[in-house]
């Protein structure tokens, strides 16, 4: 990487600072007024300067394809620094013209207007290059027909702020910075995720927060080039400003006047803004490749068109009644069926004998890539987990996210509601109420059991402090407990939080219910903070040298998990009271469609996107639990391990049926209907037979998908309208 010297950037920074104490200097020895609040346009141009010497100073400017972009800047900064300083000088000479002259005031107004409508118009075409250029490497390949919708919210933006701000530049200039920073974001939530801003994302800026310092933040020369022409903008804006009125009555006939433009504009871009842009342009958002439907669709078109999502569509012909008798009759069908099982008796007489403990792990970013054939480098897998003895249930975890989103596969799993009748983009941790919504650790706590959620890490990542206790857990063990624990990656280890579940199963008596959340294996994996001895150092062919070193630092995180493991089931192994553990990871890391991409470059969309969703669990105690059989000592014979490709909302009902634990009426409806729907999630639906359906193809769907979206409004989304 070619580092540009900091001193570039700095020079500027000292030119314009010169140059703003020689204006403020002449001002001050030609007896005018100075107006400090002019030197607050300055900051833009300030802000950008010392941010470009940062960069430029600690490697993070990426200047291979351009090194001139920081010089590009820093010409922009000046240029913006210009205008703030000039713009006392310009409005001054604006209200020079005799109050007495007709003509000359209105030359005046027609000035002002002129300069109004020149900035607003520039200032959407370059607020348009702030919000896209840093990120959208195709901005002039947008769809025409999109590139116009995100114009016009644009400029209605800036005309909404130009009234509001009774006619001032401030307004605007506040604008075009919100579109440039919306697009520097942007570009790293696409560069550490694969995927776009969501407006859930908005309602988790608090998780982003905590998160957030695991990540290199280096820029490319498009991120660059956005800020100055934001600058640009900005500075334009400056020159902006109404007339003075002469009256109080002018005062109040501008301030009205304004308001009431503001009003006019603002319905109309309303209007605009909640049309159905899927019925209007004959589109809908590609959830699992967000980027690309961005970057063809532009970025606002796009993000409006996700919010206009997320309210949770009722099922054609839904009614309470006819949602309870479905799941009643799925109920009665799993009764009739397994539940009614040698199995199932024998699972259950032993539940109520030994009322075990019952552990759930969702570890961070857990997935075994080598399915993925291996890597191409013969790699296989995390080595205990997949030689773990005495597994009754695992196999493939078709989940709802990819790179991120934790909470999502929480939810499901915590639930039983899949995501696909929620809805893409959505995180219900931060924007639903929970309190009615059934969940796992409510059904346990009926049945006596101590509930305990674990996660190193703060309580407010994800709103857990407050979902937590809406979903009936008793305790929530945050990272005020783990002051002390080692550190790997990007967290306490996974071994501390099993330390942790340890001293609860042998503090009490009492049947446990425990959900740990891990954190070591989060993202990002360019921190270089694995020791050398624990990479692998593989280098499949076609991956890029970056790509290639981020999936070494993820596998080696892979095996520290993996290790952990076999410490957590040897010390169950040697514990004196029954215990169950289901393990599972939530999502995959964000490198992997790239990999995906590198493999299977033929492949269409919706198998790669199953690829990319993909992650593994496994369910184990530290008993044999019943098959059905028994030995002729009479002895339990062990339940054999299944393999069973699933989805997180399936997998409560799925670990009580084996281990023999009651069921609700919705846990035996979801067993009953996995015979025609055996996974399920937000990408679409896997069948029997192992084919795929997109989520969007209702025509080709199963009855049992229309009937599973019935009950889950019944009893998800009724309970949190």
């Amino acid at each position: 990487m070619f580092e540009l010297s900091p001193q570039i950037p700095q020079t500027f920074l000292i030119v314009l600072l010169a140059c703003a104490a020689f204006a403020a200097y002449w001002r001050v020895s030609r007896k005018r007024d100075v107006h400090p609040l002019d030197f607050l346009w300055l900051l833009p141009a300030v802000a950008a300067l010392i941010a470009a010497q940062i960069w430029c100073a600690d490697g993070l400017y990426e200047s291979e394809s351009d090194p001139l972009a920081v010089v590009l800047l820093c010409i922009a900064a000046l240029v913006e620094g210009a205008c703030a300083l000039a713009r006392r000088p310009v409005l001054d000479a604006l209200d020079a013209a005799p109050e007495g002259d007709r003509a000359a005031r209105a030359r005046r107004e027609a000035a002002r207007g002129g300069i109004a409508l020149a900035a607003l118009l520039a200032s959407c075409a370059l607020g348009w290059l702030a919000l896209e250029l840093p990120w959208n490497n195709a901005i002039f390949e947008i769809d025409p027909v999109f590139s116009t919708v995100e114009l016009l919210i644009i400029l209605g933006s800036l005309a909404i702020l130009y009234f509001v701000c009774q006619r001032r530049g401030a307004g605007m200039a506040a604008c075009v910075a919100t579109l440039s920073i919306v697009g520097i974001a942007q570009f790293f939530v696409t560069r550490f995720k694969a995927a776009s801003i969501m407006p859930g994302d908005l309602l988790a800026l608090g998780t982003a927060n905590e998160v957030s310092g695991t990540y290199t933040y280096s820029v490319d020369h498009l991120v660059v080039l956005g800020i100055a022409c934001a600058l640009v903008a900005i500075g334009i804006c400056a020159f902006v400003a109404p007339s003075r009125p002469r009256t109080h009555e002018g005062v109040f006939g501008n301030v009205l006047g304004n308001v009431t433009a503001a009003l006019v504009v603002g319905s109309l871009f309303w209007s605009g803004v909640t049309m159905d842009y899927g019925e209007a342009f004959d589109t809908r958002v590609d959830y699992w490749d967000s980027v690309t439907y961005y970057k063809r669709h532009g970025f606002l078109p796009s993000f409006v068109k996700v919010l206009q999502d997320i309210p949770i569509e009722r099922p054609k012909g839904y009614s309470d009644e006819g949602a309870a008798e479905l799941e009643e009759g799925y109920a009665e069908a799993y009764d009739a069926g397994e539940g009614s099982s040698p199995r199932r008796a024998a699972a259950e007489q032993q539940f109520d004998e030994l009322r075990p403990s019952i552990v759930c792990i969702m570890n961070e970013s857990f997935s075994d890539l080598s399915f993925l054939e291996g890597l191409r480098v013969g790699y296989a897998g995390p080595e205990f987990y997949n030689s773990w003895q005495g597994t009754t249930l695992r196999g493939d975890l078709a989940v709802s996210i990819q790179g991120g989103g934790t909470c999502n596969s929480e939810f499901e799993f915590l639930t039983g509601t899949s995501l696909a009748y929620v809805g893409s983009g959505k995180y219900p941790y931060t924007i639903y109420d929970l309190s009615e919504v059934p969940s796992l650790a409510k059904q346990l706590s009926e049945l006596g059991y101590e509930t305990t959620a674990i996660h190193p890490n703060l309580a407010t990542n994800w709103n857990r402090e407050s979902v937590f206790e809406q979903l009936g857990f008793d305790e929530f063990v945050d990272s005020d407990e783990f002051q002390e624990s080692p550190w790997y990656h990007s967290g306490r280890t996974d071994a501390s939080t099993y330390d942790k579940i340890l001293e609860i199963l042998r503090e009490s008596d009492d049947p446990q219910f425990v959900f740990d959340i891990t954190m070591q294996n989060h993202s990002s994996y360019t921190q270089g903070n694995i020791p050398a001895d624990q990479l692998r150092n593989y280098a499949p062919e076609g991956l890029d040298e970056s790509t290639t070193a981020q999936l070494n630092e993820y596998l080696a995180c892979i095996d520290a998990s993996d290790r952990d493991l076999r410490y957590f089931v040897e010390q169950l192994s040697q514990l004196d009271r029954p215990v169950v553990v289901l393990f599972f990871g939530d999502h995959q890391p964000g490198i992997t469609p790239a990999i995906v991409e590198a493999f299977y470059p033929g492949a269409d969309d919706l198998t790669k996107a199953a690829l990319c969703y993909q992650s593994t669990y496994a369910l184990w105690a530290n008993y044999p639990i019943a098959s059905g059989t028994y030995a002729e000592d009479g002895s339990v014979v062990p339940a054999e391990t299944v393999w069973d490709y699933t989805s997180p909302a399936y997998l409560a009902a799925m670990m009580l049926d084996v281990s023999g634990a009651p069921l609700t009426e919705l846990q035996k409806a979801q067993l009953a209907l996995r015979d025609e729907l055996p996974t399920l999630s937000i990408v679409g639906a896997r069948l029997a037979d192992g084919s795929w359906i997109e989520a969007d193809d209702s025509r080709h769907m199963p009855d049992a998908y229309d009937d599973l979206a019935q009950i889950t409004y019944l009893e998800f989304a009724r309970k949190v309208e």
